[in-house]
């Protein structure tokens, strides 16, 4: 099984609940700076127009895409590119690993407990 960085643990653990998270935040990162609808979304990646909406409300929420009149367009905070970029890489060679890293995470109660007890770095 491949190991995941810190950086991408973090937003799998974080950010992605679902495939469906990753298939429409890699679908965004290919479309660049371009606005996209939800409907142009859904077309594109074979998934429901609600699940679409649904998911695009929670990329943004975690700031990982820009939402407006105009439609949506990947815009994540510049420390976590890096990690998007690993993960479209993840997507590309080793979709099992990735499948395996976002399904069979804690539930967010446990992964929340277990985050109240990590030891940060001096300045985090």
């Amino acid at each position: 099984m491949h190991t995941l960085s810190p950086s991408l643990q973090s937003l799998v653990s974080h950010h992605l609940a679902t495939m469906d998270h990753v298939a429409l935040l890699l679908a965004l990162r290919e479309g660049g700076e371009h606005a996209h609808s939800a409907m142009e979304l859904a077309k594109r990646t074979g998934l429901d127009e609600a699940v679409v909406r649904r998911v695009l409300d929670d990329l943004v929420s975690a700031r990982l895409v820009g939402g407006g009149a105009d439609g949506f367009r990947y815009d994540p905070a510049r420390d976590v590119a890096p990690a998007i970029d690993e993960l479209a890489e993840l997507y590309r060679t080793k979709p099992v690993s990735l499948v395996r890293a976002i399904y069979e995470r804690p539930p967010r109660a446990v992964q929340s407990f277990a985050d109240a007890f990590r030891i940060r770095k001096e300045g985090e």
